[in-house]
């Protein structure tokens, strides 16, 4: 009689310790997406702010992944933090500033990944400006920083252009959409 209760206080011991925590409320799991999206959208602000105080190159050398890749135009894909720092070495930064507004973040569940959108200004001294959008991925690093891991930018950008605005205005109202049926 003494084993067999025993036996079940160790039973019901045991199956305790493998009961999963109730998942977040709809609220909790919300709010907790929103301060992801907005840490990132201040991380990618810092990025830019860091980029037009220290320079282009010292910027995307400090916001790097160790393993991060760069697309950019008529070159093959720059892979690794060792290959970034080395093509910066070799580009001087002091004839422009890079500057960024990121107009959209949003961040995958696991709050380990994710992306920003936007358009950047390049001013090039005595030359004049280039505008154009750029896509940034993200990934939190051992130390749950936010690092690039690709970064990819595209020339040109016609602010007159109604049909991107169309196309924007129809992502967020879709957006919206999504949100309200979520509550």
């Amino acid at each position: 009689m003494k084993y067999s209760f025993l036996i079940i206080v160790a039973v019901i011991a045991f199956s305790s310790c493998n009961q999963q925590a109730p998942a977040p409320s709809h609220e909790a799991m919300k709010a907790r997406m929103d301060s992801l999206r907005n840490d990132l959208l201040q991380t990618d602000l810092a990025f830019s702010q860091l980029s037009e105080q220290k320079g282009r190159n010292a910027a995307f050398i400090a916001f790097a992944a160790e393993h991060a890749t760069m697309l950019r135009p008529y070159s093959m894909p720059v892979t690794g933090k060792d290959s970034i720092i080395s093509r910066f070495s070799a580009h001087p930064d002091s004839m422009y500033v890079l500057t960024w507004v990121p107009i959209k973040a949003d961040v995958a569940r696991s709050g380990e990944l994710g992306f920003t959108y936007g358009t950047y200004l390049l001013t090039i001294k005595n030359v004049g400006k280039e505008e154009g959008t750029y896509c940034t991925i993200w990934k939190k690093d051992k130390n749950h920083s936010w690092k690039f891991v690709l970064d990819t930018g595209n020339e040109g950008l016609n602010l007159n252009d109604e049909s991107a605005d169309k196309e924007i205005k129809a992502e967020v109202k879709k957006e919206e959409k999504k949100e309200a049926k979520k509550k």
